[in-house]
């Protein structure tokens, strides 16, 4: 569906065209583009070489487990936590919980209500990449790479 080289604009562009078609899927794709949004930001904004932040992101999943290790690794340089940087907090995790019931089969929606999580997930995917810009880095670009002291 998105490739490596797709800019975040198209993505979401995409992702809204998705809508028409099938709201859950869109939905899903949103929260794909979150995730791969936070998980950029973290990299490029935290403290520890890129190697380990890796590391920590490996069994992270999860507003809550982003949140965690944001606050480990961005946080002390940013001064900002996850939900100070995301102005919808509360929406982007509604957005969450109906992913992980889709994902799960416990239970399907209907398009307004796909929508509102969906237009929820896309703005917190923007609020972190203009945090990120805001810090002079461009999350659809090679990331600033931080290797271990020696």
């Amino acid at each position: 569906m998105f490739l490596v080289k797709d800019r975040s604009p198209l993505r979401e562009q995409r992702i809204l065209k998705m809508m028409e078609e099938d709201a859950s899927l869109s939905l899903l794709l949103a929260i794909i583009h979150f995730e791969w949004t936070v998980r950029r930001a973290i990299i490029a904004l935290g403290t520890s070489p890129n190697l380990e932040i890796r590391k920590k992101l490996r069994d992270c999943h999860g507003a809550e487990k982003y949140k965690t290790v944001w606050k480990e690794e961005v946080f002390p340089r940013r001064d900002k936590r996850l939900p100070e940087v995301v102005t919808d907090w509360e929406g982007l995790l509604k957005a969450w919980n109906l992913r992980h019931r889709l994902i799960h089969g416990v239970s399907s929606c209907g398009k307004d209500y796909a929508q509102n999580k969906m237009i929820s997930a896309l703005h917190a995917s923007k609020n972190i990449r203009d945090f990120a810009s805001s810090h002079e880095v461009n999350l659809d670009e090679r990331l600033p790479v931080r290797m271990r002291k020696k």
